[in-house]
Protein backbone atom coordinates (compact mmCIF):
# COMPACT_ATOMS: atom_id res chain seq x y z
CA UNK A 1 0.00 0.00 0.00
CA UNK A 2 2.78 2.06 0.40
CA UNK A 3 4.35 1.98 -2.81
CA UNK A 4 0.82 2.87 -4.13
CA UNK A 5 0.71 6.14 -2.20
CA UNK A 6 4.09 7.09 -3.63
CA UNK A 7 3.70 6.17 -7.30
CA UNK A 8 0.16 7.09 -8.38
CA UNK A 9 0.08 10.52 -7.73
CA UNK A 10 3.66 10.63 -9.86
CA UNK A 11 1.80 8.32 -12.75
CA UNK A 12 -0.76 10.76 -12.96
CA UNK A 13 1.32 13.88 -13.23
CA UNK A 14 3.06 12.26 -15.95
CA UNK A 15 -0.02 11.25 -17.70
CA UNK A 16 -1.24 14.46 -17.47
CA UNK A 17 1.82 16.37 -19.03
CA UNK A 18 1.88 14.01 -21.82
CA UNK A 19 -2.28 15.12 -22.88
CA UNK A 20 -0.83 18.95 -22.58
CA UNK A 21 2.08 18.66 -24.72
CA UNK A 22 -0.22 16.34 -26.94
CA UNK A 23 -2.34 19.02 -26.88
CA UNK A 24 0.10 21.60 -27.09
CA UNK A 25 1.32 20.02 -30.19
CA UNK A 26 -1.16 19.09 -31.74
CA UNK A 27 -2.38 22.98 -31.86
CA UNK A 28 0.76 23.80 -32.73
CA UNK A 29 0.57 21.13 -36.09
CA UNK A 30 -3.17 22.74 -37.17
CA UNK A 31 -2.07 26.38 -36.40
CA UNK A 32 -1.66 28.59 -40.20
CA UNK A 33 1.56 30.61 -39.56
CA UNK A 34 3.77 32.94 -41.85
CA UNK A 35 7.31 33.17 -41.07
CA UNK A 36 10.00 35.57 -43.40
CA UNK A 37 13.16 37.55 -42.49
CA UNK A 38 13.54 41.02 -43.26
CA UNK A 39 17.19 42.89 -43.91
CA UNK A 40 19.14 46.04 -44.92
CA UNK A 41 19.81 45.81 -48.99
CA UNK A 42 22.84 47.45 -47.73
CA UNK A 43 24.30 46.37 -44.71
CA UNK A 44 22.25 42.73 -44.41
CA UNK A 45 21.63 43.62 -41.12
CA UNK A 46 18.31 44.71 -39.03
CA UNK A 47 16.23 47.62 -39.62
CA UNK A 48 14.61 49.80 -37.08
CA UNK A 49 11.44 51.18 -36.61
CA UNK A 50 10.27 48.30 -39.32
CA UNK A 51 6.81 47.98 -39.47
CA UNK A 52 4.76 44.78 -41.20
CA UNK A 53 1.15 44.21 -41.85
CA UNK A 54 -0.48 40.78 -42.85
CA UNK A 55 -4.26 40.18 -42.80
CA UNK A 56 -5.32 43.48 -40.52
CA UNK A 57 -2.37 42.39 -38.42
CA UNK A 58 0.95 44.26 -37.12
CA UNK A 59 4.01 43.54 -36.27
CA UNK A 60 6.62 46.09 -34.98
CA UNK A 61 10.60 45.45 -35.26
CA UNK A 62 13.34 47.24 -33.66
CA UNK A 63 16.65 46.36 -32.38
CA UNK A 64 17.63 42.78 -33.06
CA UNK A 65 20.67 40.49 -32.63
CA UNK A 66 23.93 41.36 -33.42
CA UNK A 67 24.21 38.11 -35.19
CA UNK A 68 21.65 39.03 -38.11
CA UNK A 69 18.07 39.60 -38.47
CA UNK A 70 15.79 37.56 -36.97
CA UNK A 71 12.40 35.60 -38.32
CA UNK A 72 9.20 37.63 -37.79
CA UNK A 73 6.13 35.15 -37.39
CA UNK A 74 2.05 35.53 -38.28
CA UNK A 75 0.46 32.93 -36.57
CA UNK A 76 -3.59 31.64 -36.85
CA UNK A 77 -3.92 32.79 -40.35
CA UNK A 78 -6.54 32.84 -43.21
CA UNK A 79 -5.54 30.78 -46.46
CA UNK A 80 -5.80 32.45 -49.27
CA UNK A 81 -3.82 35.40 -51.60
CA UNK A 82 -2.97 37.86 -49.54
CA UNK A 83 -0.18 41.25 -49.45
CA UNK A 84 2.57 41.68 -47.10
CA UNK A 85 3.17 45.16 -46.41
CA UNK A 86 6.53 46.02 -44.96
CA UNK A 87 7.69 49.88 -44.15
CA UNK A 88 9.95 51.60 -42.54
CA UNK A 89 11.45 55.49 -42.03
CA UNK A 90 13.49 56.38 -44.90
CA UNK A 91 13.26 53.34 -46.74
CA UNK A 92 11.52 52.01 -49.89
CA UNK A 93 7.92 50.27 -48.85
CA UNK A 94 7.87 46.79 -50.64
CA UNK A 95 4.44 44.51 -50.95
CA UNK A 96 5.42 41.12 -51.00
CA UNK A 97 1.94 38.51 -52.70
CA UNK A 98 2.07 35.48 -50.35
CA UNK A 99 -0.09 32.60 -51.00
CA UNK A 100 -0.96 31.19 -47.60
CA UNK A 101 -1.53 27.26 -46.99
CA UNK A 102 -2.62 25.22 -43.97
CA UNK A 103 0.23 24.79 -41.57
CA UNK A 104 3.41 26.47 -41.87
CA UNK A 105 4.29 28.58 -44.34
CA UNK A 106 7.92 30.39 -44.82
CA UNK A 107 9.33 33.10 -47.14
CA UNK A 108 12.82 31.23 -48.01
CA UNK A 109 14.78 34.26 -49.27
CA UNK A 110 15.12 37.30 -47.04
CA UNK A 111 13.04 40.35 -47.93
CA UNK A 112 15.10 43.58 -48.55
CA UNK A 113 14.88 47.15 -47.87
CA UNK A 114 16.43 50.00 -49.34
CA UNK A 115 17.14 53.00 -47.95
CA UNK A 116 17.31 56.42 -49.60
CA UNK A 117 18.47 58.85 -47.09
CA UNK A 118 19.44 60.05 -43.45
CA UNK A 119 16.22 61.64 -42.06
CA UNK A 120 16.59 65.51 -41.78
CA UNK A 121 20.47 65.28 -41.89
CA UNK A 122 22.46 68.38 -42.10
CA UNK A 123 26.30 67.63 -42.05
CA UNK A 124 28.62 65.03 -40.61
CA UNK A 125 31.07 65.66 -38.00
CA UNK A 126 34.41 63.31 -38.56
CA UNK A 127 36.57 62.25 -35.63
CA UNK A 128 39.89 60.82 -35.98
CA UNK A 129 42.28 58.50 -34.31
CA UNK A 130 46.04 57.10 -34.90
CA UNK A 131 46.10 53.25 -35.25
CA UNK A 132 49.97 52.71 -36.16
CA UNK A 133 50.38 54.17 -39.19
CA UNK A 134 46.41 54.41 -39.99
CA UNK A 135 44.31 57.08 -39.50
CA UNK A 136 40.80 55.35 -38.53
CA UNK A 137 37.25 57.79 -38.36
CA UNK A 138 34.46 57.75 -36.88
CA UNK A 139 31.56 59.56 -39.00
CA UNK A 140 28.52 61.10 -36.98
CA UNK A 141 25.93 62.40 -38.75
CA UNK A 142 23.86 65.40 -37.23
CA UNK A 143 20.29 66.30 -38.12
CA UNK A 144 19.24 70.11 -38.64
CA UNK A 145 18.50 70.56 -35.21
CA UNK A 146 22.05 70.62 -34.16
CA UNK A 147 21.43 66.89 -32.47
CA UNK A 148 22.82 63.50 -33.45
CA UNK A 149 20.72 62.12 -35.78
CA UNK A 150 20.70 58.11 -34.95
CA UNK A 151 18.92 54.25 -36.03
CA UNK A 152 18.89 55.52 -39.53
CA UNK A 153 19.02 53.71 -42.45
CA UNK A 154 22.56 51.84 -43.95
CA UNK A 155 22.79 54.23 -46.77
CA UNK A 156 25.93 53.25 -49.73
CA UNK A 157 27.97 56.17 -48.62
CA UNK A 158 31.26 57.34 -50.99
CA UNK A 159 33.87 59.21 -49.24
CA UNK A 160 36.35 60.89 -51.17
CA UNK A 161 39.67 62.43 -48.85
CA UNK A 162 42.66 64.69 -49.50
CA UNK A 163 45.40 64.80 -46.55
CA UNK A 164 48.03 67.28 -46.80
CA UNK A 165 51.01 68.56 -45.00
CA UNK A 166 49.78 71.35 -42.00
CA UNK A 167 51.80 74.32 -42.59
CA UNK A 168 51.89 77.67 -40.74
CA UNK A 169 54.10 80.60 -42.09
CA UNK A 170 55.50 77.91 -44.58
CA UNK A 171 56.76 75.74 -42.03
CA UNK A 172 55.38 72.26 -40.21
CA UNK A 173 52.69 73.27 -37.63
CA UNK A 174 54.43 71.85 -34.12
CA UNK A 175 51.21 71.75 -32.39
CA UNK A 176 47.47 72.16 -32.63
CA UNK A 177 46.38 75.59 -33.63
CA UNK A 178 43.18 77.04 -34.38
CA UNK A 179 44.29 79.86 -36.97
CA UNK A 180 46.23 80.59 -39.37
CA UNK A 181 47.11 77.27 -40.85
CA UNK A 182 47.44 76.16 -44.83
CA UNK A 183 47.84 73.45 -46.83
CA UNK A 184 50.85 71.95 -48.03
CA UNK A 185 52.47 68.96 -49.84
CA UNK A 186 49.08 66.43 -50.30
CA UNK A 187 49.95 63.18 -48.84
CA UNK A 188 46.87 60.64 -49.95
CA UNK A 189 44.14 61.50 -52.36
CA UNK A 190 41.24 59.22 -53.28
CA UNK A 191 38.07 57.29 -52.68
CA UNK A 192 37.78 55.55 -48.63
CA UNK A 193 35.75 52.32 -47.62
CA UNK A 194 33.41 52.20 -44.99
CA UNK A 195 32.54 50.15 -42.40
CA UNK A 196 29.10 49.81 -40.46
CA UNK A 197 28.72 48.43 -36.67
CA UNK A 198 25.24 46.74 -36.63
CA UNK A 199 25.71 46.16 -32.52
CA UNK A 200 22.51 47.14 -30.98
CA UNK A 201 24.38 50.03 -28.09
CA UNK A 202 26.35 51.17 -31.11
CA UNK A 203 25.40 55.10 -31.34
CA UNK A 204 27.28 55.98 -34.32
CA UNK A 205 27.85 53.40 -36.72
CA UNK A 206 29.68 54.47 -39.62
CA UNK A 207 33.69 54.30 -39.61
CA UNK A 208 36.08 54.48 -42.22
CA UNK A 209 40.51 53.44 -42.04
CA UNK A 210 42.77 55.06 -44.36
CA UNK A 211 45.75 52.67 -44.66
CA UNK A 212 49.01 54.33 -43.49
CA UNK A 213 50.62 52.63 -46.64
CA UNK A 214 48.56 55.12 -48.87
CA UNK A 215 49.71 57.77 -47.01
CA UNK A 216 53.27 59.71 -47.68
CA UNK A 217 55.48 61.61 -45.41
CA UNK A 218 54.50 59.74 -42.01
CA UNK A 219 57.08 62.42 -40.53
CA UNK A 220 54.42 65.29 -40.89
CA UNK A 221 53.84 66.42 -37.53
CA UNK A 222 50.44 67.17 -38.01
CA UNK A 223 47.75 66.90 -41.01
CA UNK A 224 44.68 68.24 -42.61
CA UNK A 225 42.13 66.39 -44.55
CA UNK A 226 39.49 67.30 -46.69
CA UNK A 227 36.71 65.25 -46.58
CA UNK A 228 33.56 64.62 -49.09
CA UNK A 229 30.58 62.47 -48.25
CA UNK A 230 28.03 61.37 -50.66
CA UNK A 231 25.05 60.13 -49.64
CA UNK A 232 22.91 58.69 -52.80
CA UNK A 233 19.16 58.52 -53.02
CA UNK A 234 18.24 55.01 -54.42
CA UNK A 235 15.46 55.94 -55.99
CA UNK A 236 17.44 57.78 -58.13
CA UNK A 237 21.01 57.05 -58.56
CA UNK A 238 23.27 54.19 -57.90
CA UNK A 239 26.45 54.10 -55.60
CA UNK A 240 28.30 53.25 -58.93
CA UNK A 241 26.70 55.55 -60.82
CA UNK A 242 28.49 58.17 -57.99
CA UNK A 243 31.97 56.75 -58.11
CA UNK A 244 31.66 56.99 -61.76
CA UNK A 245 30.62 60.88 -61.71
CA UNK A 246 33.19 61.60 -58.98
CA UNK A 247 35.29 60.71 -62.03
CA UNK A 248 34.34 63.75 -63.79
CA UNK A 249 34.32 65.63 -60.68
CA UNK A 250 36.55 69.06 -59.94
CA UNK A 251 39.28 68.19 -57.19
CA UNK A 252 38.14 68.76 -54.02
CA UNK A 253 40.81 71.39 -52.73
CA UNK A 254 39.00 73.38 -56.26
CA UNK A 255 36.00 73.91 -53.25
CA UNK A 256 34.18 76.21 -55.61
CA UNK A 257 34.31 74.19 -58.48
CA UNK A 258 33.52 71.19 -56.27
CA UNK A 259 30.33 72.94 -54.84
CA UNK A 260 29.05 74.63 -58.69
CA UNK A 261 29.42 70.86 -59.74
CA UNK A 262 27.75 68.69 -56.70
CA UNK A 263 24.88 71.13 -56.54
CA UNK A 264 23.47 70.03 -60.05
CA UNK A 265 22.96 66.70 -59.06
CA UNK A 266 21.36 67.89 -55.30
CA UNK A 267 18.06 66.29 -56.10
CA UNK A 268 19.87 62.94 -56.24
CA UNK A 269 22.12 62.69 -53.65
CA UNK A 270 22.84 64.82 -50.07
CA UNK A 271 26.50 65.64 -49.72
CA UNK A 272 29.05 67.20 -47.02
CA UNK A 273 32.53 68.72 -47.29
CA UNK A 274 34.15 68.39 -44.09
CA UNK A 275 37.30 69.32 -43.12
CA UNK A 276 39.89 68.40 -40.48
CA UNK A 277 42.68 70.44 -39.08
CA UNK A 278 45.24 69.50 -36.48
CA UNK A 279 45.06 65.76 -37.54
CA UNK A 280 48.77 63.81 -35.77
CA UNK A 281 51.18 62.67 -37.60
CA UNK A 282 53.40 59.48 -37.44
CA UNK A 283 55.88 61.81 -35.15
CA UNK A 284 53.27 62.97 -32.93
Amino acid sequence: MKKKTVYIPVITVVVLGIIALSVYFSRMSFDTTLEFRVRDAVSGNWIWDSTFKFQERVIRGFYQSDRGPIDYQFTHLETGNWDLQISAPAYQAVTIPVTIKKGANRIEEPIELSGYEIPDIDHFIIFEEKVGGDIVTEIRPVGTDGRAVINHPCIDLWIGCRISEQLKGGLYVQKPTEEGSERGKELFSGEVEWQWDQTPETTFRYSARIPGSRISNHGVPYRVIDYLLILPDSRKITRKEVAELMKQAPQIQDTEALISFLDEYEDRFFYDIHTSWNVEGAAQ
